[in-house]
């Protein structure tokens, strides 16, 4: 117990206190962001001294015995001070150099300790200051040392844990503040290192250690330190985000709560680690306005379903705060792989979330027939929660299945069927060849606009809000999620669905081929170089700027074009890692800075090189096409005459309307398109304008035939006239 006589003055001034904390505290408890379902807490204040003191509030509402003080802004004395006050069972409070801070004080007399011990030397905290906290408490000491690393050695010859060490950079802080949690329970001291020496201080410290755990990546502490170390082990990281998931999976440390603070500033995290440690639970970080890749992925793996966050609304934005806690996934089985297409060789990853505790997987290649080429069953499954912008962020679930492409699996498209007993899921993708052929085709799978389309965890592009009078869309959209609007079964739709049909024909008439995805293509324009034609498929709807120079080039180095496609080459996007950002305001894209939009509003018409385009003409009724000039080659063998209408059904339904080449969306010649065209024929449609097909030999030296519909595909699936027109392009193009 803790007895101390005191006056009427003294009473006085702790009644003040206490009514000065009470509101403190309360202001605190009603900023707390508030998340539906979930227990999360803020910990916050003005400023880093509020902060402090309301940790103290949290974790010693009775008060203690024992306070430690650092200085609030070159803290790093303090970084090996959480075990020490753990030890005490006392809290870390920070105060200036030279004035002892209000709030401070005020707590140090509310927690009413018998001791307070000062760390770092008079540069850190200042005589004055200590013989200001000497009128209030007892006994004051003071932690010194000629520097960071000496202090550290200091403060581990308080704590009795002499056998095990934690090894820090001493230049870089949020390694020893994430350690800090789990050394402060254990009792381990943390020493401070160079990246490329240990200090001597250090050193001392370091004479009876037996095992050792080493903080932070070689760019923080080099092998050369490493290897210098007794029973050491390394929790790295790329950056501090991913080293502090990682002491949680390295240490086996599993949590359903966590403490998180700002990874840009350490003060909240470095009062807040002795709590974290009181309550046995560990640090994370973030970013103030983002939560990183490597810190979603923990939460997820480890299913951490609550937290408390360390700082106020400029350490970590209410967005943030608001997002940490997962949706809990009520969806039947449902998965995405770790990219969309792979070479053979390749390792293909599945991400799955299952209710059931099993699950199958068949490998289905979807051509001219659907053949199944792999079968597996009794996976185990699990449940995978997602955060609440994973639409745009991605789901970050966890590996349940992984596969090894074998060499002999053709280039295609294929599908990996989950199956819990009552439902199946297909997670769509691509397999490439990564041998091409001169002679091959090459098909461009419209992956950027499956993705536009998909809405999965809560937005697709074509969500939209009203704002001011102003239609603003979602802007950005994630490719690591699972994609039921890409589900390859059915023969009606603009994506997967509407592509098997051209693959299909392809295969049935014996053409070889290699497919990729737009995302293979922005990231290598010059893929398609190694083909005499590219097949541009159903629904292109996004393009990178990438993307549109690598087929200008392309046809100027004399490539041939079927672009079998409507409202292609439209929406400008800029992809960054597995995401895609579209400005449909024509603003300009965070990810490149370029500016966005529609192509042919930012003066790259994509009628000057595929020869149509679409201009919001409606959602029309599919319907066939008028023959404008059958004398042309294209015709050759067909006997089709001018006036005739071909393509007059198809498996894609529109409006109630079965079939017809020309529809869904369709595209028309424009003042750019080369002067040279041939108008073939005109889709009939009667909402909006019918598709134009034209055919045009590009000054590059190929030649380009554009049939600007979504349905054309499906026609071109069941219809005898225009397969022979397509084979007649694709025998003029060498095939």
């Amino acid at each position: 117990m803790n007895i101390r006589r005191e006056g009427l003055s003294g009473k006085l001034f702790r009644l003040f206190t206490l009514l000065f904390f009470t509101l403190l505290f309360w202001n605190w408890f009603i900023s707390m962001p508030s998340a539906a379902g979930v227990s999360n807490e803020r910990l916050a204040g003005k400023d880093r001294f509020e902060v402090a003191v309301n940790v103290s509030l949290k974790g010693w509402k009775d008060g203690a015995d024992t306070v430690i003080v650092a200085n609030y802004d070159t803290f790093a004395d303090a970084l090996a001070a959480s075990p020490l006050a753990y030890q005490q069972d006392g809290p870390i409070l920070l105060t200036q150099a030279n004035i002892l801070t209000a709030v401070t004080k005020q707590e140090i007399n509310r927690l009413n300790p018998n001791k307070v011990i000062i760390v770092g030397g008079p540069a850190s905290i200042s005589d004055k200051v200590m013989s200001e906290i000497k009128t209030l408490v007892p006994k004051v000491e003071r932690i010194g040392g000629k520097d960071r690393f000496e202090v550290a050695l200091n403060i581990s010859k308080r704590l009795e844990n002499k056998k095990q060490a934690i090894v820090a950079n001493g230049l870089k802080f949020p390694d020893a503040l994430t350690i800090a949690p789990y050394a402060a329970q254990k009792g381990i001291p943390i020493l401070l290192t160079l990246e490329n020496r240990i200090p001597d201080s250090t050193l001392i410290a370091l004479k009876e250690t037996e095992t050792t755990i080493v903080v932070g990546g070689e760019g923080s502490i080099h092998p050369s330190v490493y290897n210098q170390l007794k029973g050491k082990q390394r929790i790295g990281g790329k950056d501090r985000f991913e080293v502090a998931s990682n002491i949680i999976r390295a240490l086996e440390i599993n949590p359903d709560r966590s403490y998180i603070s700002t990874g840009l500033t350490f003060a909240d995290a470095l009062t807040g680690s002795v709590l974290a440690a009181k309550n046995g639970l560990p640090m994370l970080l973030t970013m103030p306005n983002k939560i990183p890749d490597s810190t979603r992925d923990i939460i997820i793996e480890k299913d951490i379903n609550s937290f408390i966050v360390l700082g106020g609304k400029a350490s970590v934005q209410d967005t943030v705060a608001n997002l940490l806690t997962p949706v809990v996934n009520s969806h039947s089985i449902e998965g995405y792989s770790d990219k969309i297409s792979f070479y053979p060789g390749e390792t293909i990853q599945l991400k799955v979330h299952t209710p059931k505790k099993l699950f199958s997987v068949g490998f289905v290649r979807h051509g001219k027939e659907d053949k199944t080429y792999y079968q597996s069953g009794n996976i185990s499954g699990t449940p995978q929660d997602y955060f609440a912008d994973s639409y745009r962020e991605g789901a970050h679930w966890k590996t349940n299945f992984s596969y090894k492409i074998p060499a002999s699996w053709p280039s295609g498209m294929f599908s990996a069927k989950l199956s819990d007993g009552n439902n199946d899921y297909h997670i769509t993708f691509i397999v490439k060849d990564n041998t091409p052929q001169k002679n091959d085709i090459a098909v461009l799978s419209s992956t950027n606009t499956w993705q536009a389309y998909n809405s999965w965890g809560g937005k697709s592009l074509y969500t939209s809000e009203v704002l001011n009078g102003v239609r603003q869309y979602n802007e950005v959209v994630s490719l690591a999620r699972p994609n039921l609007e890409a589900g390859p079964i059915g023969a009606v739709g603009h994506l997967a669905k509407g592509e098997k049909h051209i693959l299909k024909w392809l295969e049935k008439n014996n053409y070889n081929y290699n497919i990729f995805t737009d995302y293979d293509f922005n990231n290598n324009p010059s893929l398609i170089n190694s083909y005499k034609t590219v097949i541009i498929s159903t629904h292109s709807e996004y393009w990178s700027t990438a993307m549109y120079n690598g087929l200008k080039n392309y046809l100027n180095r004399g490539g041939n074009l079927l672009y079998l496609s409507g409202n292609g080459v439209y929406w400008k996007v800029a992809l960054k890692g597995n995401q895609i950002e579209a400005k449909k305001d024509g603003g300009y894209h965070t990810f490149t800075s370029e500016k966005g939009g529609n192509f042919y509003k930012i003066g790259m018409p994509e009628t000057s090189m595929i020869g149509v385009g679409y201009r919001s003409t409606g959602f029309s009724v599919s319907a066939p096409y008028k023959v404008m000039n059958n004398t042309h080659w294209i015709f050759s063998n067909t006997g089709i005459k001018n006036g005739d209408l071909i393509g007059r059904t198809g498996l894609n339904t529109v409006n109630g309307t079965n079939g017809g080449a020309s529809g869904w969306e369709t595209d028309q010649v424009d003042q750019f398109t080369p002067k040279n065209y041939v108008l073939l024929a005109r889709g009939i449609n009667l909402i909006g304008k019918g598709a134009d097909m034209i055919y045009y030999d590009h000054s590059g030296g190929g030649g380009v035939f554009s049939t600007g519909s979504i349905t054309f595909g499906g026609s071109l699936a069941v219809d005898a006239q225009l397969s022979k027109i397509v084979s007649n392009v694709l025998k003029r193009f060498g095939h």
